[in-house]
């Protein structure tokens, strides 16, 4: 069976319910039948009231152990229910023969059974409450005087009709809560392809760092909290050394993959709170954030050192160093200053013979730290 029906059918607040639901019957039970006693003659008060308070107690005592299975057993049986409402449903019968339509009240068991959405159990209380009606009709000499063939006839119709009744409604059930749980797969299969497309988007297809595109984005917003909180924020600026070299003498192939050992080595050393993305070509770009600048400068020294160590069999055994321009950000100075800063310390770094640290000066040319 569907899980969701079985959820359904297992919901405690719903058992909850159906219990409370029999409490009530017992007291409207005794209030229809002293009704019922009150508008016909010939039934002695005493043995009334003896057979009321004989059922009050049969159906109480059913009832209290439903209800003790249920709250100290955390029992919830729909069988239980079943054959409690045939009880119930029963005694009322025995109490009232005389009346034709009283075993209409066989209905209640068959409508109790489709909480448990299962189609099975429904024809098994239908066969259960066919069963009680004969055995009923069989010892109660009343009963048969009163139900002439066309009541029983009738009676027999309004079982099966609620049971089929019954049916029908199980089967929408189920069919409603299969194409819930069809579009709910395809939402959630569409949610993901999403969050993948998206994922997709903000990333550089080699390296798996963010693009070009994320990073500036994400920038934007970090300057913008510098500005209105004044947030520690540095940009470093990393470039591969002679890195057309290594392509022209080793093949594009070969430089693909000194780009994400390159990519991996930044990655692996920075802070969880940093953000690294591959700016373009041979060119990588970090922001740092919550630190000092001398913090920045260790952190990229660090990455400079481990890459300028780390020899590559695809480039015979040697290293492919790295080139960083480092700025801090000033108030005000916004996204264009601070580019410029860090590209103008990558510049230095370059030009004063790679593989090292350059850190931006606002008033003086930029030198090593």
């Amino acid at each position: 069976m569907n899980h969701l029906l079985l959820e359904l059918a297992n919901t405690r607040q719903t058992y909850r319910k159906m219990l409370n639901l029999y409490w009530i019957t017992i007291v409207l039970t005794a209030i229809l039948e002293y009704a019922i006693f009150l508008m016909e003659a010939g039934t002695s008060p005493s043995a009334f009231f003896q057979a009321l308070l004989s059922q009050a107690f049969c159906l109480t005592v059913v009832t209290g152990a439903v209800e003790i299975l249920y709250r100290y057993r955390k029992l919830q049986s729909d069988w239980l229910l079943i054959l409690t409402g045939i009880f119930y449903a029963t005694s009322i019968i025995l109490m009232n023969p005389s009346i034709g339509i009283v075993p209409a009240i066989y209905i209640f068991p068959i409508l109790t059974s489709v909480l448990s959405f299962n189609k099975k159990r429904i024809v098994a209380a239908f066969a259960l409450v066919l069963l009680s009606f004969a055995a009923l009709y069989l010892i109660s000499p009343e009963l048969r005087l009163t139900m002439q063939p066309v009541h029983t006839i009738g009676i027999l119709f309004l079982y099966t009709g609620t049971t089929v009744i019954a049916l029908s409604i199980t089967s929408s059930g189920i069919e409603l809560l299969d194409n819930l749980k069809h579009a709910t797969e395809a939402k959630q299969e569409l949610l993901v392809k999403n969050i993948i497309m998206d994922k997709l988007s903000k990333l550089d297809a080699l390296t798996s760092l963010y693009n070009h595109k994320t990073f500036h984005e994400y920038l934007e917003k970090l300057i913008d909290q510098h500005e209105r909180n004044e947030l520690p924020l540095q940009l470093a600026i990393i470039d591969i050394d002679n890195f057309k070299k290594i392509n022209d003498t080793f093949g594009h192939w070969v430089g693909d993959i000194i780009l994400m050992r390159v990519a991996g080595i930044i990655k692996e050393t920075v802070s969880p709170n940093d953000f690294v993305a591959r700016y373009g070509g041979e060119e990588f770009a970090v922001i740092f954030t919550d630190k000092t600048l001398e913090d920045a400068y260790d952190l990229a020294e660090q990455i400079r050192h481990k890459l300028s160590v780390t020899l590559h069999p695809e480039l015979d055994s040697q290293a492919a160093t790295i080139s960083i321009g480092l700025h801090t950000y000033t108030k005000g100075h916004g996204k264009e200053g601070l580019f410029k800063g860090a590209d103008t310390s990558l510049y230095a770094a370059k030009r004063t013979g790679k593989n090292k640290t350059v850190v931006h000066s606002a008033f003086v040319d930029p030198v090593g730290v």
